[in-house]
């Protein structure tokens, strides 16, 4: 009987333990999902807290802005990956977002680039103001660049594309140097050829000048029939027609009359300067006087007169 009690006892004492043990484990099992919910619920909230802010970030329309949002998310990734409790999960969304926004500058410089990029066969045919717009373009990429080195870009990444941007902007201001250094010699040429034609615009008056000074002293103009000539001869001889030509001696002085027919008085000055006349006469026609010696003259349709004598007459006749 008294073994059959001990046998109970120890049932009863095997059960107590067993549940005791069970309750104890359901309920460290419980406070651990329990404790692992609630890092989860805090983890989820750091995610939601970190997608909220980045959503605030693409709004932003000022790229200083927005790389210094891109910046200060760098900093707390860095921060957090630190920590003793950090998830991956976040550690993970950290790296995701910032890979996008590296992306939005990236692409953006790329299409800046590609934008002011030129070929060779581009670069020998464009246009300058259109080339200055291009050095300009390339120069403030790299202003760009060099605010976003340490931030959106590595070292070797950086290197590249300034490199590539360098050598294309050195193409472009050699290529302006030649292109100013042309319309130069342009200038210089066109200045060249307008100083030779004033050159001989002004040696052509002159020769015009001398040519008209030779006309007025060494012929006699023509005029119509019935009308009065007048004109210089400074070498004695001075015609209007050249197949038509009378002949009067140059030894009296005054003597004068009319011509007929494109003929004109002149005056000689050399080599004798005494000797002067006028003459007016209708077409055929006139009358001549003369003095010291009674010489005679002629005159006829088209006559021309000789170192200054002048003379009249009907049909080459004298009276």
């Amino acid at each position: 009987m008294k073994r059959r009690k001990l046998v109970l006892i120890s049932l009863a004492v095997v059960v107590v333990i067993a549940a005791l043990i069970f309750g104890v484990a359901r309920h460290n099992k419980t406070q651990a999902e329990q404790a692992i919910q609630a890092r989860n619920a805090k983890v989820d909230q750091t995610l939601t807290a970190i997608r909220a802010q980045h959503k605030k970030n693409v709004a932003l329309k000022d790229d200083a802005k927005r790389l210094q949002a891109l910046a200060n998310l760098e900093t707390r990734s860095e921060a957090y990956s630190l920590r003793a409790d950090r998830k991956q999960p976040v550690i993970a969304l950290y790296k995701e977002l910032i890979n996008k926004e590296k992306a939005y500058f990236t692409d953006k410089n790329q299409k800046s680039l590609k934008k002011n990029k030129l070929t060779d066969d581009q670069l020998k045919d464009i246009k300058k103001k259109d080339l200055q717009a291009k050095l300009a373009g390339l120069n403030a990429l790299t202003d760009v660049l060099n605010t976003q080195r340490d931030i959106v870009y590595n070292d070797k990444n950086f290197k590249t594309l300034s490199t590539e941007i360098q050598h294309l902007s050195e193409r472009y201001a050699e290529r302006l140097r030649q292109m100013t250094q042309d319309v130069g010699q342009a200038s210089q040429t066109a200045e060249s050829s307008n100083t030779a034609s004033e050159v001989q615009g002004q040696q052509d008056q002159t020769d015009q000048s001398a040519s008209g000074q030779s006309a007025e002293t060494g012929q006699s103009g023509n005029v119509g029939n019935g009308q009065t000539g007048t004109g210089t001869s400074s070498g004695g001889y001075g015609y209007n027609n050249t197949w038509n030509s009378w002949y009067a001696p140059n030894n009296n002085g005054g003597n004068s009359g009319s011509v007929t027919d494109n003929s004109g008085a002149g005056t000689t000055t050399t080599p004798n300067a005494d000797n002067s006349g006028t003459g007016t006469g209708a077409s055929d026609q006139g009358s001549s006087t003369g003095t010291d010696g009674g010489n005679q003259s002629s005159s006829a349709t088209g006559n021309t007169g000789i170192d200054g004598q002048v003379s009249s007459g009907a049909d080459g006749t004298n009276p």
